[in-house]
């Protein structure tokens, strides 16, 4: 009785491993292209002070002008899940809201002790 438990613990576990698998390859190839920013907020309040910020997702690698390094333009590696994108560099995460990315994408962070909440256009796609 005792290994039908473990093998169905063991067959779900494998089948969760999976989805989370799919969901990130889904949210990483869905999101690859140029997005640009129409509407954001600071702490729930609008900002446009970010008007012309882009995101530019390359593969394992993004191109951005968001305002996280006195430098920009800047070129960072990125780690993405099916809910997250994480700028290995400057250990900065954007949430990434659920949606089906074809033509917009809404992210959010912490930057600053500020939360940000960023609605992006696709402009472009690889």
């Amino acid at each position: 009785m005792n290994i039908v438990r473990y093998t169905a613990l063991i067959i779900m576990l494998f089948a969760f491993a999976a989805c989370t698998d799919s969901s990130t390859k889904s949210t990483q190839e869905s999101i690859q292209g140029k997005w640009e920013l129409y509407s954001a907020q600071r702490n729930d309040k609008n900002v446009e002070t970010l008007e012309g910020t882009y995101f530019h997702f390359m593969g394992d690698t993004l191109e951005s002008n968001f305002p996280t390094t006195p430098n920009t333009p800047y070129t960072v590696p990125i780690e993405i899940t099916a809910n997250s994108i994480t700028n290995l560099a400057q250990e900065v995460v954007f949430m990434v809201e659920p949606n089906d990315y074809t033509d917009t994408l809404h992210l959010s962070t912490m930057f600053k002790n500020n939360d940000f909440d960023l609605m992006l256009r696709r402009v472009g796609s690889d």
